[in-house]
């Protein structure tokens, strides 16, 4: 890509208000597509089937976007703070940008323990209509989308939206 249409990405975000192309809100988002190998720190493939119950956060970026870049310690945080409760984060990692192993050397130098998938062949990008980055989405204990966006300056909103949604989770 080239230095202009960053920024026209990144520019058009900063103005975005309300629902984003392609919006999910109050629907089951599309399934991941991912092949096993494609997982860091998830010996299986999650799926949202699988993980109906919990509350999923899902976040599309790449590792030379500077906003990207800027939501991962928030991601790490959320994961030590959620996970525990019922928060299952999800780092969606743009494969056309980045390499499978720059992704893990990222991980492995930033001490992430949430699950990324290196989505190599942009399906999920593509499935989910994203037009830049980061954008995330918050699926709710019955499966379906209850906040998506833009996250970065949202982030107090978002977590108020986590903490509210694993009230939900069932205990065991």
């Amino acid at each position: 890509m080239t230095l202009w249409l960053y920024a026209a990405l990144f520019l058009g975000f900063l103005v975005q208000e309300g629902p984003i192309s392609g919006s999910f809100l109050g629907k089951a988002p599309p399934e991941l597509a991912s092949e096993k190998g494609n997982w860091i720190n998830s010996t299986d493939k999650l799926t949202f089937e699988g993980l109906k119950g919990k509350v999923v956060w899902i976040e599309f970026g790449y590792l030379k976007c500077s906003s990207c870049l800027e939501m991962k310690p928030t991601l790490a945080r959320w994961h030590r703070q959620f996970a525990d409760k019922g928060l299952v984060v999800i780092d969606i990692d743009y494969g056309f940008e980045d390499t499978f192993d720059d992704v893990k050397k990222h991980a492995v130098e930033k001490g992430a323990k949430y699950a990324i998938l290196w989505d190599k062949e942009g399906k999920n990008s593509s499935a989910y209509d994203i037009q830049g980055f980061p954008i995330g989405y918050l699926i709710g204990v019955d499966g379906k989308v209850i906040w998506e966006g833009v996250p970065g300056r949202k982030v107090q909103e978002i977590e108020k939206r986590i903490e509210a949604e694993l009230e939900k989770v069932e205990k065991k």
